[in-house]
């Protein structure tokens, strides 16, 4: 199997959540919904267009700064000096697919095509039947999905907005647009989930089941983030967040009519797993779990991922109830709301019912016998 870079966008994502929670430190959550017209600044100048979004206002600012969720999902960060007006109003019913089809191909220059399938609307340049296996795929991903969480009793919610992919010509395209976005992360790789504009964005590569495993990775952070397992820009550890989209990314397509690879044992994650075991030191998973700095290291990030992979498996194989109830656990944590490393032990020793000596010890054990 080809090795593949990290999937690099949660990394940025990360990186985001701390400087927007350096602008709203002071402020308490209020769920209102507003009319804001505002103009983004750079260096105190205005840059783009005058924007008007109808929002529910997730995070308010002791300065005026917003959070705010518009009507299609997208979450604008709006400071205090770039907003124009603002006026209360009713919360906007969510757009349905045909209108964030309009928007989109208003938005972006011409050349570009949509289509819809049941879940998903792909805005896309060039090759249509490329854009439709890309469709289908994410389709197949949809199902599966749901039909996991379905057998293991878990409520989850259908998507509040239409999904929405974006799939460019090619590396070029792709890297002049995910250059805006993600900035220089986007060489690294081939396909993200963006947390602000809530679209999995990818490009017409040469083999794409060379590289299905990436984009059901990103594609996976898309409906977590859409079904109610995690809550956009809260403190979602990423381990967490990782492992569960690697859980999902060993497909097998070898039958059309399903998804058999979902939580199969994923052989690049196992290995780079057995690799950091002999020079394992023995508080590693308290490190895994306290923060996420082992992932923003050339030198830590594989090891950081396949324990990561390894430490999901372990627990919906052997200790479902307690992953569950600590997915939702973490569900219910407030965007920007961040907590210390003492309190992701907390969280973690809590809902597993033990010390996390405990569960290293069981997950050990449990993995060396895994083929």
């Amino acid at each position: 199997m080809p090795r593949r870079s990290f999937p690099f966008s949660c990394l940025v994502i990360s990186a985001m959540i701390g400087l927007l929670g350096s602008v709203v430190l002071t402020t308490t959550p209020r769920l209102l919904a507003d009319q804001v017209v505002f103009r983004s600044l750079r260096e105190g100048q205005p840059i783009g267009p005058k924007r008007s979004v109808n929002g529910e206002v997730l995070v308010e600012a002791a300065d005026g700064g917003l959070l705010l969720r518009g009507d299609d999902g997208r979450i604008w960060l709006i400071q205090p000096d770039e907003i124009l007006n603002r006026e209360p109003g009713p919360p906007p019913p969510p757009v349905d697919q045909e209108t964030i089809t309009r928007r989109m191909l208003e938005e972006f220059p011409e050349g570009f095509e949509a289509f819809q399938t049941a879940h998903y609307v792909l805005l896309y340049q060039g090759d249509d039947a490329y854009a439709r296996d890309v469709a289908t795929l994410f389709e197949a991903l949809h199902r599966a999905f749901f039909a996991y969480w379905k057998n293991q009793r878990v409520d989850i919610d259908e998507p509040t907005y239409p999904l929405v992919a974006l799939v460019l010509a090619d590396r070029s395209s792709f890297l002049q647009h995910a250059g805006q976005e993600i900035g220089e992360t986007a060489a690294n790789v081939i396909g993200y989930y963006h947390l602000e504009s809530n679209r999995m964005t990818t490009f017409r590569v040469g083999n794409i089941e060379r590289n299905i495993a990436t984009i059901i990775h990103e594609a996976t952070h898309q409906l977590a983030y859409n079904c109610g397992l995690q809550t956009r820009f809260a403190d979602n550890p990423m381990w967490l967040s990782e492992g569960l989209a690697m859980f999902f990314e060993s497909p097998d397509l070898s039958n059309p009519r399903g998804w058999r690879g979902v939580g199969r044992v994923n052989q690049v994650n196992l290995n780079r797993w057995r690799r950091y075991l002999p020079s394992r030191p023995d508080d590693s998973l308290l490190t895994l779990l306290s923060d996420d700095t082992r992932f923003r290291s050339s030198a830590t990030a594989e090891a950081a991922y396949g324990e990561s992979w390894a430490l999901t498996y372990f627990l919906i194989r052997t200790m479902k109830q307690e992953y569950i109830d600590y997915l939702k656990r973490l569900g219910e944590s407030k965007p920007l709301r961040e907590y210390s490393g003492r309190e992701r032990i907390e969280i973690m020793e809590s809902a597993m019912g033990m010390t996390i000596g405990e569960l290293d010890a069981k997950f050990v054990a449990y993995m060396r016998r895994v083929r």
